[in-house]
């Protein structure tokens, strides 16, 4: 039986790394970004069946709309990779623009939510799952500079414990 992934954050870094990966390992992909040309190019170099989608996880109607017009053969998802994320404004939190905390908030924090909370019926009704939310050390380290973004990542430490303690009678495994 064939294994879909869906992954946000693929057009760079670790959502990249992961969709190759995983195709390496035979799933079919569901690669999401917010940069159509650099999914068009990944599409084309992973060999299992992938569907790209042009996507900012910081619109909550954007991100419904992806879920519910998923084609047939990609349903059900087995595993959310939830990797969108970013860093911006790291001057110190005198000197930061209110728009950079803002977007981090909406992206690391506000995102996953919206993409997790979209998954999870899905995964339910199919029997199973499992969510990957990647973190960061500086969800438990702090540096100068970091105020914002380590809270979010701190936020998706304590989400995911959280979300397993709901989630494992129903056989939906967060990490």
């Amino acid at each position: 039986m064939t294994k879909t992934v869906f992954i946000t954050g693929a057009t760079s870094g670790f959502g990249d790394a992961t969709a190759r990966r995983f195709d390496r390992e035979g799933w079919q992909t569901i690669i999401s970004g917010r940069r159509t040309e650099r999914l068009d190019a990944l599409k084309a170099e992973l060999t299992n069946p992938s569907h790209a989608i042009t996507l900012d996880v910081t619109d909550r109607a954007s991100v419904e709309a992806a879920f519910a017009g998923l084609p047939a053969e990609f349903q059900p998802i087995d595993v959310l990779v939830n990797n969108a994320g970013l860093a911006v404004g790291l001057e110190g939190a005198d000197a930061v623009a209110l728009e950079d905390w803002e977007l981090m908030v909406d992206t690391n924090i506000k995102g996953l939510l919206y993409c997790t909370r979209t998954a999870l019926p899905m995964m339910v009704a199919a029997g199973g799952g499992h969510v990957i939310n990647l973190g960061s050390v500086a969800g438990a380290y702090p540096y100068p500079g970091g105020n914002v973004y380590g809270a979010t990542k701190a936020f998706v430490h304590q989400f995911t414990l959280n979300l397993r303690a709901d989630l494992v009678a129903k056989n939906i495994g967060p990490t």
